[in-house]
């Protein structure tokens, strides 16, 4: 298999992961919006100091990268667990702290390496609880996500 295979260490990451996820109940859209006053504190942030949205809510330095390094380091972790674990679960965080919903694409490509990896039950909880807190979101890789739950099930 690849020089990529998940760990031991990655796989216990990917555990906490979901089950802080299984363990945390979804957020209402209420609870959501009252945490959007943190995302104007970001953006107030933004204004005075001309930091980015990424800057300024302190997300992953990978994010400020410029568009040819930031898709270098997407190839570089592209199949590694433990780095899209740590992003998924950072991400997370954010979610719960800001009301910021979570990139699709990180999620995806945890599910992408399990499926690769013949961990069809940890795929299959892994994404029963991404998909207990977002079912649905904008763009297709959120329905792609729930479409491959349910495949699952």
């Amino acid at each position: 298999m690849s020089e990529n295979r998940a760990s031991e260490v990655d796989y216990d990451a990917l555990l906490v992961l979901i089950e802080c996820m299984e363990q945390t109940p979804p957020m209402s859209r209420e609870e959501i919006a009252d945490l959007s006053a943190n995302q104007h504190a970001v953006a107030g942030r933004m204004l005075a100091t001309r930091e980015t949205w990424n800057q300024a809510s302190s997300g992953p330095a990978f994010l400020s990268l410029d568009e040819g390094e930031f898709r270098n380091h997407l190839k570089a972790i592209d199949n590694d667990l433990g780095e899209q674990t740590a992003i998924v679960a950072g991400a997370f965080a954010r979610y719960l702290k800001m009301g910021e919903v979570p990139a699709p694409y990180y999620p995806w490509r945890i599910a992408i390496i399990l499926r690769r990896e013949k961990k069809l039950d940890l795929e299959k909880r892994f994404l029963a609880a991404w998909c207990q807190h977002f079912p649905g979101g904008y763009g297709a890789r959120y329905g792609q996500l729930v479409d491959r739950f349910r495949k699952l099930v």
